[in-house]
């Protein structure tokens, strides 16, 4: 009885666990997604498109990353 209770207080429940993960699955490939999205759009930009906007090819990993600062 008292485990029960420490895994419970701990949030170690085995029921609260898979859900927990499969939560954190999802977000992580939705992440995942939307940075290789973001990783074609820009790498589909000419040069000079890329310069308009203000970053350069080298910036691009920074951008993708979300520590890109001007």
């Amino acid at each position: 009885m008292a485990a029960h209770a420490l895994n419970t207080a701990a949030g170690f429940a085995g029921a609260d666990r898979p859900a927990s993960l499969m939560a954190r699955l999802q977000a992580w490939r939705a992440r995942r997604q939307e940075r290789a999205r973001i990783a074609r759009e820009l790498l589909t930009y000419t040069d000079r498109e890329l310069f308009d906007l203000g970053i350069s090819r080298a910036d691009i990993p920074a951008i993708i990353n979300g520590t890109y600062r001007r």
